[in-house]
């Protein structure tokens, strides 16, 4: 499985205590070298340079054609009203995303309401932490006993990122969560 890493989600994650488990989900993890321009904190470096130690991290290769690409996408986005403005990084995590068929690491609203809503891009997937910890259960990295579990491990998340989730979200998680579990 591949990701694609956004400023967001790996400052958010960066705090989190389970926060190594993320190079056992992934084969790979891609970021751009924009969106690493974006990390100041001290943790959300340590991660990242652990997971390039690691050979788990590898810096996107942009080329001329993305830029186009982004080019774009931006135009096309600009004038729906549907979609918060975006930063330029955050774009460029999604076409690459689309472009390698990977999973976007994100808890950027806009990038979800472009999924939404662009054609596009309709089919790249998208993962904020949630999912994330809800695919390290399926793949036996956290280990429940009911699907009631999983909020242990969101509040866990929640307290220590301090970054709240929308309930509808968690919802849906545990929705796949009971299914996978034949519950």
């Amino acid at each position: 499985m591949i990701g694609v890493l956004d400023a967001c989600f790996i400052i958010d994650w960066s705090k989190y205590s389970n926060k190594s488990l993320i190079q056992e989900l992934f084969d790979i993890i891609y970021i751009h070298e924009e969106t690493l321009a974006q990390l100041k904190s001290e943790d959300s470096i340590q991660l990242i340079s652990n997971l390039l130690s690691k050979d788990k991290l590898r810096i996107y290769p942009w080329s001329d054609l993305d830029e186009e690409k982004y080019a774009k996408l931006r135009d096309e986005i600009s004038g729906d009203p549907r979609i918060p403005s975006l930063e330029r990084p955050d774009l460029l995590c999604l076409i690459i995303s689309h472009d390698i068929n990977g999973i976007l690491l994100s808890e950027n609203t806009g990038i979800h309401r472009i999924v939404n809503f662009h054609p596009e891009y309709r089919k790249v997937e998208v993962w904020t932490a949630a999912e994330v910890i809800e695919n390290l259960i399926y793949k036996g990295l956290i280990k429940i006993s009911s699907p009631e579990d999983f909020l242990t491990f969101i509040k866990e998340y929640e307290d220590e990122t301090r970054h709240k989730f929308k309930s509808e979200r968690i919802i849906k998680c545990l929705e796949r969560i009971r299914k996978w579990q034949g519950k």
